[in-house]
Protein backbone atom coordinates (compact mmCIF):
# COMPACT_ATOMS: atom_id res chain seq x y z
CA UNK A 1 0.00 0.00 0.00
CA UNK A 2 1.54 3.66 -0.90
CA UNK A 3 1.60 6.09 1.79
CA UNK A 4 0.23 9.24 0.72
CA UNK A 5 2.24 12.25 1.19
CA UNK A 6 0.42 14.33 3.85
CA UNK A 7 0.65 18.65 1.84
CA UNK A 8 -0.92 21.28 4.08
CA UNK A 9 -1.07 24.77 1.77
CA UNK A 10 -1.43 28.01 3.19
CA UNK A 11 -1.71 31.40 1.76
CA UNK A 12 -2.11 33.47 5.46
CA UNK A 13 -4.44 35.82 6.16
CA UNK A 14 -5.30 37.26 2.54
CA UNK A 15 -6.46 35.64 -1.16
CA UNK A 16 -4.16 33.39 -2.94
CA UNK A 17 -6.70 32.54 -5.17
CA UNK A 18 -4.12 31.96 -8.31
CA UNK A 19 -2.36 29.11 -5.62
CA UNK A 20 -5.30 27.18 -5.17
CA UNK A 21 -6.35 26.84 -8.29
CA UNK A 22 -2.85 25.53 -9.62
CA UNK A 23 -3.35 23.41 -6.24
CA UNK A 24 -6.26 21.59 -7.38
CA UNK A 25 -4.89 21.34 -11.15
CA UNK A 26 -1.88 19.86 -10.14
CA UNK A 27 -2.26 17.91 -7.07
CA UNK A 28 -4.15 14.88 -7.76
CA UNK A 29 -5.97 13.38 -4.51
CA UNK A 30 -4.61 10.33 -5.22
CA UNK A 31 -1.20 10.93 -4.82
CA UNK A 32 -1.23 13.47 -1.96
CA UNK A 33 -3.41 14.03 0.58
CA UNK A 34 -4.31 17.87 0.47
CA UNK A 35 -5.77 20.16 2.76
CA UNK A 36 -5.42 23.99 1.74
CA UNK A 37 -6.74 27.16 3.96
CA UNK A 38 -8.05 29.50 1.91
CA UNK A 39 -8.26 32.89 3.96
CA UNK A 40 -10.75 34.94 2.61
CA UNK A 41 -10.42 33.68 -0.90
CA UNK A 42 -13.29 33.61 -3.87
CA UNK A 43 -12.39 29.99 -5.05
CA UNK A 44 -13.43 27.16 -3.39
CA UNK A 45 -10.69 24.11 -3.71
CA UNK A 46 -11.81 20.33 -4.57
CA UNK A 47 -9.64 19.30 -2.07
CA UNK A 48 -10.23 19.77 2.36
CA UNK A 49 -9.70 23.06 3.23
CA UNK A 50 -10.55 25.59 5.36
CA UNK A 51 -10.86 29.20 5.95
CA UNK A 52 -8.73 30.23 8.56
CA UNK A 53 -7.22 29.39 11.80
CA UNK A 54 -5.59 31.34 14.31
CA UNK A 55 -3.17 28.26 15.20
CA UNK A 56 -1.74 25.98 12.00
CA UNK A 57 0.86 25.06 13.89
CA UNK A 58 -0.53 21.71 14.30
CA UNK A 59 -1.33 21.49 10.98
CA UNK A 60 2.36 22.65 9.92
CA UNK A 61 3.40 20.04 12.33
CA UNK A 62 1.32 17.31 10.90
CA UNK A 63 2.45 18.11 6.93
CA UNK A 64 4.97 16.07 5.52
CA UNK A 65 5.44 19.36 2.77
CA UNK A 66 3.98 23.13 3.21
CA UNK A 67 3.45 24.78 0.36
CA UNK A 68 3.21 28.64 1.23
CA UNK A 69 2.96 31.95 0.25
CA UNK A 70 6.01 34.55 0.97
CA UNK A 71 4.54 36.03 4.39
CA UNK A 72 7.49 36.04 6.40
CA UNK A 73 6.20 34.77 10.12
CA UNK A 74 4.55 31.67 7.85
CA UNK A 75 8.09 31.29 6.56
CA UNK A 76 9.87 31.56 9.35
CA UNK A 77 8.37 29.60 11.74
CA UNK A 78 8.33 26.80 8.49
CA UNK A 79 12.11 27.26 8.94
CA UNK A 80 12.75 27.14 12.62
CA UNK A 81 10.03 23.92 12.87
CA UNK A 82 12.43 21.93 10.11
CA UNK A 83 9.75 21.65 7.72
CA UNK A 84 10.29 20.74 3.78
CA UNK A 85 8.73 23.78 2.40
CA UNK A 86 7.69 25.34 -1.56
CA UNK A 87 7.43 29.09 -1.13
CA UNK A 88 5.07 30.74 -3.63
CA UNK A 89 5.91 34.43 -3.24
CA UNK A 90 2.28 36.16 -4.11
CA UNK A 91 3.54 38.31 -7.19
CA UNK A 92 -0.19 39.64 -7.88
CA UNK A 93 0.13 41.64 -4.51
CA UNK A 94 1.15 45.51 -5.23
CA UNK A 95 3.76 45.19 -2.67
CA UNK A 96 6.50 42.87 -3.74
CA UNK A 97 8.43 41.88 -0.20
CA UNK A 98 7.37 38.41 -0.33
CA UNK A 99 10.34 38.00 -3.75
CA UNK A 100 13.25 38.91 -1.54
CA UNK A 101 12.36 36.70 0.90
CA UNK A 102 11.78 33.81 -1.69
CA UNK A 103 15.34 34.56 -2.98
CA UNK A 104 16.72 34.14 0.60
CA UNK A 105 15.17 30.95 0.78
CA UNK A 106 16.28 29.95 -2.42
CA UNK A 107 19.92 31.21 -1.99
CA UNK A 108 20.51 29.51 1.08
CA UNK A 109 18.90 26.34 0.25
CA UNK A 110 16.37 26.77 2.91
CA UNK A 111 13.29 25.00 0.70
CA UNK A 112 12.39 24.87 -2.96
CA UNK A 113 10.39 28.47 -4.13
CA UNK A 114 7.81 28.17 -6.83
CA UNK A 115 8.30 31.46 -8.97
CA UNK A 116 5.25 30.28 -12.21
CA UNK A 117 2.38 28.56 -10.45
CA UNK A 118 2.58 26.47 -13.88
CA UNK A 119 5.44 24.63 -12.46
CA UNK A 120 4.24 24.07 -8.89
CA UNK A 121 3.89 20.22 -9.54
CA UNK A 122 7.86 20.14 -10.37
CA UNK A 123 8.31 22.28 -7.12
CA UNK A 124 6.82 20.07 -5.04
CA UNK A 125 8.74 16.62 -6.60
CA UNK A 126 11.46 18.67 -6.45
CA UNK A 127 10.79 19.84 -2.61
CA UNK A 128 10.26 16.13 -1.75
CA UNK A 129 13.21 14.66 -3.02
CA UNK A 130 16.01 17.41 -1.59
CA UNK A 131 17.49 17.77 1.51
CA UNK A 132 17.53 21.34 2.24
CA UNK A 133 20.39 23.18 4.35
CA UNK A 134 19.14 23.86 8.58
CA UNK A 135 17.78 27.00 8.87
CA UNK A 136 19.19 28.55 12.33
CA UNK A 137 17.27 31.36 13.93
CA UNK A 138 19.73 34.05 14.70
CA UNK A 139 18.79 35.95 17.63
CA UNK A 140 18.19 39.99 17.32
CA UNK A 141 20.01 41.61 20.20
CA UNK A 142 19.90 45.03 19.04
CA UNK A 143 16.87 46.12 21.02
CA UNK A 144 18.61 48.42 23.46
CA UNK A 145 20.45 50.16 20.48
CA UNK A 146 17.31 50.81 18.79
CA UNK A 147 15.33 51.64 21.62
CA UNK A 148 18.24 54.54 22.20
CA UNK A 149 18.15 55.70 18.64
CA UNK A 150 13.98 56.63 18.91
CA UNK A 151 14.89 58.46 22.01
CA UNK A 152 13.03 56.18 24.50
CA UNK A 153 15.90 55.55 26.74
CA UNK A 154 18.98 57.47 27.62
Amino acid sequence: MKVLLCIFVTVGTTAFDQLIEAVDAQLPGTQFDVTCQIADGKYLPKTKHVRFADDLSHRFAQADVVITHGGAGTVFELLEQGKKIVVVPNLFRVDKHQTDLAKHVEQNNFGVVCWALSDLSACLERCIDTTFNPYSKEPFFMAGELLEYFGMID
